[in-house]
């Protein structure tokens, strides 16, 4: 699968794409990914999965990541809220459908503020929040992270600053491979990982960008965590589902790199009968 790019709304959009070859009324599905990732992530196992069940689906590369080669402003999470707002209503276009956005770890984050969005939420059938940072933001993110895994909060931080070098060092992989994975993953899975690191723009994290009110939000929504989470944990899973007011779903054995998990399928077939319902 190609990454394509179009220019659209005075933007430059980088994504894959995949067409079911089932005819169907089903929504179409837009995959957003998380921090030292692209779209491509969601090429490897979770498109061709849901392609199978009939969704045509789509996964955007944030500016910053992978190839993309746009810059950022001044701040750069209302940049990929903004251009996940216009995506989504490229993605309408194209399909003439409406559109289940589905936020990944930091992506999540950005799908929840997308949502807010009075001008895009007519184009929306749903949301699904994959492992997501939670409605209160990353302060309480980083704030269970350092209570409870400092040593994966301090590798963290290096590791999004200079990927490429932080990860020569052995305990660092060690630190990321088990925070990442439920078990040892194999050389596929880690290439997968590690085929497109870029640095993080660090600017990203340093406000908490917590959703403020979830009042106006009339969309299904569906939360979804990993047990084996080190990222992401259980509670904070937790957390977001009552947010939200749904019961949250968990995966295990699954660690925070649920794309790329042996066992995505399992996650694959909840997604698509989720998305049937809506």
């Amino acid at each position: 699968m190609q990454s394509q790019a179009v220019r659209y709304s005075d933007r430059v959009f980088e994504y894959y794409y995949l067409k079911s070859q089932q005819a169907s009324h089903f929504p179409a599905v837009v995959f957003i990914h998380g921090i030292l990732s692209s779209g491509r992530l969601f090429t490897h196992q979770l498109m061709p999965l849901i392609a199978n069940s009939g969704f045509s689906s789509y996964s955007l590369t944030l500016r910053g990541h992978g190839n993309h080669q746009a810059k950022h402003s001044s701040d750069p999470f209302q940049d990929h809220v903004s251009d996940v707002v216009a995506f989504v209503d490229f993605v309408h276009q194209q399909d003439n459908k409406p559109v289940v956005i589905v936020g990944y770890s930091l992506g999540g984050l950005i799908a929840q503020h997308v949502c807010q969005r009075k001008e895009v939420k007519p184009r929306l059938a749903g949301m699904a929040l994959m492992a997501s940072v939670p409605p209160q933001g990353f302060s309480a993110l980083n704030q269970t992270m350092l209570l409870e895994n400092p040593a994966l909060a301090m590798v963290l931080g290096q590791v999004m600053a200079m990927p490429n070098m932080a990860l020569l060092n052995p305990y660092y992989q060690h630190v990321m491979i088990d925070a990442l994975f439920a078990s040892r993953p194999s050389q596929q899975q880690l290439a997968m990982l590690m085929s497109e690191l870029k640095a993080e723009d660090l600017r990203l994290f340093i406000e908490s960008h917590s959703i403020e009110n979830n009042a106006q939000l009339s969309l299904p929504v569906t939360v979804i965590g990993a047990k084996e989470d080190k990222l992401v944990p259980v509670s904070l899973v937790e957390a977001s589902a009552e947010y939200y007011g749904v019961e949250p779903v968990f995966f295990s054995p699954m660690g925070h790199a649920m794309p790329l998990e042996k066992e995505a399928d399992q996650l694959a077939v909840y997604l698509a009968k989720w998305c049937r319902k809506l």
